[in-house]
């Protein structure tokens, strides 16, 4: 996803890419393409790119471990300065330098590390996704369980009799 820099007018620029997700090296369970808009702002001085990022993956749910999709639309803007720009009010970490003999942009990298960012800690097929019964594996999401709930350590009897006040 490159973007050429050379005769580029000021102002507003958009763009649109369609990637396969393989080509990103995004991993497994993602298989659907990868869809950007990148909108470049250019000055005299410095181009901002805002860019919007959707796709889609497969999880497994980390309570009931369900196959589920979900789809991903995470955005990030990175700040590219010319070489030469006033940019000691700047945090080195927030932007790039466009050195002279450079006139593209690869935004690959960003857009693949912005995925796997976007991608939750935890990953549930619902937020009401009640799990595995403990004792059988049953889905709990499916119906409840028969199992009898017993209190395995006699230390937790004291705080059962209070929980059934």
């Amino acid at each position: 996803m490159k973007i050429q820099l050379g005769g580029l007018s000021e102002g507003i620029h958009r763009y649109r890419f369609r990637v396969v997700s393989d080509e990103l090296n995004l991993g497994g369970q993602f298989r659907a393409d990868v869809d950007v808009e990148a909108a470049l702002d250019k000055t005299p001085t410095q181009i901002l790119l805002t860019s919007k990022i959707r796709t889609t993956a497969n999880f497994e749910c980390d309570r009931c471990v369900a196959p589920f999709e979900e789809e991903l639309s995470p955005s990030y803007k990175m700040l590219y300065v010319f070489e030469g720009s006033d940019t000691g009010h700047l945090d080195p970490s927030e932007f790039q330098v466009i050195t002279p003999g450079n006139n593209v942009i690869d935004i690959t990298e960003d857009v693949r590390q912005t995925i796997l960012l976007s991608v939750p800690l935890k990953l549930l097929c619902n937020e009401n996704c009640k799990g595995l019964c403990p004792s059988c594996g049953k889905n709990l999401n499916e119906g409840e369980c028969f199992c009898k709930e017993e209190l395995l350590d006699p230390r937790w009897e004291q705080l059962r009799k209070l929980q059934s006040n």
